[in-house]
């Protein structure tokens, strides 16, 4: 079983959510058709884990929140989280996203950025439907993203302090998943007790899950580090005077993963909810080694 196989299973419990999702998600970005229309569906509807919307989801059963405005707030973090993916594939030369040509590679940069900055105002029409408040908490966690974006060009090419590689780590990934959660306490009723812990998981898991992703791209073709991005392993691997074979930095920048990851979980098991088994088990397939 694949790993969107082991998500989908896990997550049963909103596949009438995600299903919904799915479909409104299509009626949205078909409604405007031009000649980009076609690779816009392949790039949002292969094969997606929709990991986002998902938590949001999860999130709210575990609140027992029935807000409609629930899925606003999940289609505009899944059409940003989207539109960030378009752009960066820009800043980062990448060829392929999702077994598909990006953007960029088929097209360039121009329409690249074009068709990202489509998406952002579609999302930007599903938080006009909402209220100023989850609309101010979007705003600031992009703006949060986008300046840890310019932090990491800043330091292109410079080895990075551990603190500082996780304050951007955090800034790269977390900002959207708190988005989308933060946006929720607005619409559900919530104890602080509950709201801290859920805040402290997300906080843990979204920076387990960036160092994973970074390992990951490291293994796979080492674009951060070809454009000057040094990540974890290869922190460890300059800050060491020994200079010691760079799978034990590897399994270093692993450890950090499990370390963050077992923080989250920690977080996840003081809530009293048989809701929470399936916010869990997506946790650890997604940060599985």
């Amino acid at each position: 079983m694949n790993q969107i196989d082991e998500i989908k299973k896990c997550c049963t419990s909103i596949e009438d959510n995600i299903e919904h999702f799915e479909n409104t998600l299509k009626k949205i970005v078909n409604k405007d058709k031009n000649f980009l229309t076609p690779d816009l569906n392949k790039f949002l509807f292969t094969n997606p884990k929709r990991l986002r919307p998902r938590f949001v989801f999860l999130f709210a059963r575990v609140l027992n929140c029935n807000s409609s405005l629930v899925y606003n707030i999940a289609l505009a973090l899944e059409l940003i989280h989207s539109a960030s993916l378009i752009h960066d594939d820009i800043l980062d030369f990448e060829d392929t996203r999702r077994n598909n040509l990006t953007f960029y590679k088929k097209y360039g940069s121009r329409l690249a950025v074009l068709e990202g900055d489509y998406l952002l105002s579609l999302a930007n029409v599903e938080l006009a439907k909402t209220n100023n408040k989850i609309l101010n908490i979007f705003s600031l966690r992009i703006k949060k993203t986008i300046l840890g974006e310019i932090l990491q060009n800043e330091n292109l090419n410079k080895i990075l302090d551990y603190d500082n590689y996780i304050k951007k780590t955090f800034n790269k990934t977390g900002n959207l998943f708190m988005a989308g959660l933060e946006a929720l306490f607005e619409v559900c009723d919530i104890d602080f007790e509950i709201q801290n812990n859920l805040f402290e998981f997300l906080k843990n898991y979204s920076i387990a899950f960036q160092i994973k992703n970074d390992i990951d791209n490291f293994n796979k073709n080492k674009s951060d580090f070809k454009n000057g991005n040094y990540t974890l392993p290869m922190i460890y691997f300059e800050k060491d005077k020994k200079k010691t074979d760079f799978d034990e930095c590897l399994k270093k920048a692993q450890n950090e993963v499990l370390k963050y990851k077992n923080t989250a979980l920690d977080y996840l098991s003081k809530i009293q909810n048989q809701n929470i088994n399936p916010v869990i088990n997506l946790s650890e397939i997604t940060l599985r080694s």
